[in-house]
């Protein structure tokens, strides 16, 4: 067992609790958006900001608690993996939203629509259910706006972002240094079809610990570009440039 890597493993947990501390304070702000959004409109995107934020701050929690148990260490890798992909959704939806806000509504209207179909398709509800009634509002609403969003086409197997690799491929984020498919390489190295191998390293490695401060180290950088996406939007109060700043001085991350 390295000290080297216990004490590090020892200074990226405060580091992430502080980020929890962070993200608690962030989180009002946030819904503060989505409130102003359903009175005044104006930020549909942050219908989406709200779950992912929702997610990765789950996934923190999910994380600390496997950490907490040496058997349970080996399932980190979940966490990581599930972060990837609200990071790079959250990047997908914020360049939507710069790109033209109609777009924003076509991606919400197929979500919900497929939503609707995989409900459908597993057990089939009344015609007169809400759900139905909500998706012809949303596809009216399209058609007045004239986005290319057409409801008779989306099915319970419409995929409705773009997958990992064509987000890696077109992201302007970066990940220890690594870059369009060099993520897209660590995505899935942490990816479901590797679940069991990385179970079955873990058990039989002398090196848990430095597998476990990857894995971690990775949550965490992603974790905090999470928010410093959301604050380069500038919609934030410019005090949280400084805060999340201070978090990453603290552990030596000079992204």
């Amino acid at each position: 067992m390295d000290s080297s890597t216990i004490n590090k493993i020892s200074q990226l947990k405060i580091a992430l609790e502080k980020v929890d501390g962070f993200s608690a304070e962030f989180g009002l702000r946030i819904q503060n958006i989505v409130n102003e959004h359903k009175t005044n409109g104006g930020h549909l995107e942050y219908a989406y900001v709200e779950h992912f934020h929702k997610e990765i701050v789950g996934l923190s929690k999910l994380f600390q608690y496997l950490l907490k148990d040496d058997f349970n260490q080996k399932y980190v890798f979940f966490a990581v993996r599930a972060s990837f992909e609200v990071i790079f959704y959250l990047e997908y939806v914020l360049r939507l939203a710069k790109e033209d806000s109609k777009k924003v509504l076509e991606l919400l209207s197929r979500d919900m629509a497929q939503i609707g179909s995989a409900i459908d398709a597993a057990i089939p509800p009344k015609e007169e259910h809400d759900m139905h009634k909500t998706l012809k509002a949303v596809g009216v609403v399209n058609k007045i706006l004239k986005t290319d969003f057409d409801l008779a086409k989306v099915k319970s197997n419409t995929k409705v972002f773009p997958s990992i690799k064509d987000l890696c491929d077109k992201s302007s984020l970066n990940l220890k240094d690594q870059r369009d498919s060099s993520m897209y390489h660590i995505y899935v190295l942490y990816s479901e079809s590797n679940h069991l191998r990385l179970g079955n390293q873990h058990a039989i490695t002398d090196d848990v610990d430095l597998l476990t401060c990857w894995a971690l180290e990775y949550f965490l950088e992603i974790y905090i570009k999470f928010y410093q996406q959301l604050i380069d939007t500038k919609i934030f109060p410019e005090k949280y440039t400084s805060d999340l700043m201070a978090i990453k001085q603290s552990i030596g991350m000079s992204w």
